[in-house]
């Protein structure tokens, strides 16, 4: 089967629509901090509120959609991340924000395995390429979060808020129209990579999982939470730190965090068929590798090299998006929608852990601190790669 590039567009444009939230709530708290007086820490705590609910539920959704038909998670996902986001600018104190920061994640987690598995089952056999369309989509909603939110801001103070909640209404909306042309595609397609059924329903069937893919996929998703830690923190903290440290404006700092992350975007466009083309683990390991030169040189330039540091760190980061998440499903062929929650939901959104770490850091020792931390995780996750498989040796495992 051929790839269904109709299909992947709209899985990748409710992917942008639904990660919208993850890109706006870090400008959000921006706004919010004045409000409620919130300290480094208190901001690191919304973020880990945000992300645990992402995260770590995530991969029970995941569980769920591997034995069961639950394509509606798709539009109630991206109907709920908008819902929560749009009620930030409503919070009458810190603990309702938390708790509307967790209803955000928990749409978040019910949309990505669902999303994912089909987006799969969409790509044919160029599995990577197809990934990094739909990881494309959320990475390009994840950017776009910070303008929106400026914008909203802009319009109606915190209640522009509410501009989220039509957003994701309306893509709702054509997600669930469209969803029985999405759902028809596991009727029609096979894994053309070779590897067990796909489907919705396959897990029911399929045998478990060999066990010697316990330690690998525990060792990606290790290496996803570093990268995460990075993406995370820096999401977090480079607003705060234009506005805070450098006293320039909110939009300024808006425009830089949305600078990293269409960086992202073009670093997911590469990173996809790079890894059909070079392999997954080495693209993985070149982008690990290639962070710490990178976070290092953002520590100690100023001006405008800061600039081109932040788009060239966006690019490689989320360069490995869609290779990871292939990785880990081609290593859990049976269970895709798990492999996916693990890598989409918990190793990505336990971030929040480092951004958490990272606020009592700023707190302690200011907002420089925060970047020269970051500088460990990078090589953390540079020598958990080296020991991931490849995709040889990933086949050979299968076959014996």
């Amino acid at each position: 089967m051929k790839m269904n590039k109709k299909i992947l567009t709209l899985l990748g444009t409710g992917h942008a629509i639904t990660d919208i939230s993850q890109g706006a709530l870090s400008m959000m708290l921006v706004f919010l901090q004045p409000a409620f007086v919130l300290s480094q820490v208190q901001i690191g705590m919304v973020m880990l509120a945000f992300n645990l609910s992402s995260s770590v539920i995530q991969p029970v959704f995941g569980i769920f959609s591997d034995r069961f038909r639950a394509a509606w998670l798709i539009p109630m996902g991206c109907l709920v991340s908008g819902a929560g986001l749009a009620l930030t600018g409503f919070s009458t104190n810190y603990p309702v924000l938390l708790f509307i920061a967790l209803v955000s994640g928990l749409g978040v987690a019910a949309y990505h395995p669902e999303g994912s598995k089909y987006a799969r089952l969409a790509s044919g056999p160029r599995k990577a390429t197809g990934m990094s369309i739909f990881s494309m989509g959320g990475n390009l909603g994840f950017a776009a979060g910070p303008v929106l939110a400026t914008y909203f801001f802009g319009l109606a103070g915190l209640h522009g808020s509410a501009g989220f909640f039509i957003l994701n209404s309306l893509m709702a909306l054509l997600l669930w129209i469209f969803l029985p042309r999405v759902t028809a595609i596991h009727g029609v397609s096979g894994d053309t990579a070779g590897t067990a059924k796909t489907a919705p329903h396959a897990a029911r069937s399929a045998s478990k999982d060999r066990p010697w893919f316990v330690l690998p996929v525990l060792l990606l998703v290790a290496v996803v939470i570093m990268r995460s830690f990075v993406h995370v923190g820096l999401v977090t903290f480079l607003p705060q730190y234009y506005v805070q440290y450098l006293q320039q404006s909110e939009k300024y700092a808006a425009a830089i965090t949305s600078l990293f992350l269409f960086a992202g975007v073009f670093g997911t466009m590469v990173g996809g068929p790079a890894a059909d083309r070079w392999g997954l683990k080495n693209i993985i390991v070149i982008s690990m590798a290639s962070l710490i030169p990178l976070l290092y040189l953002f520590v100690h330039l100023h001006g405008f090299w800061t600039t081109i540091l932040v788009a060239l760190m966006g690019f490689v980061i989320i360069s490995t998006f869609s290779a990871t998440v292939v990785l880990g499903q081609e290593m859990m062929p049976n269970n895709v929608g798990l492999a996916s929650g693990l890598l989409l939901g918990f190793g990505i959104g336990m971030g929040g852990v480092g951004a958490t770490m990272l606020g009592w850091v700023a707190d302690r020792w200011e907002l420089p601190a925060v970047f020269e931390t970051l500088i460990i995780f990078p090589v953390i996750g540079l020598l958990l790669a080296l020991l991931l498989p490849n995709r040889e040796e990933i086949t050979q495992k299968q076959q014996q």
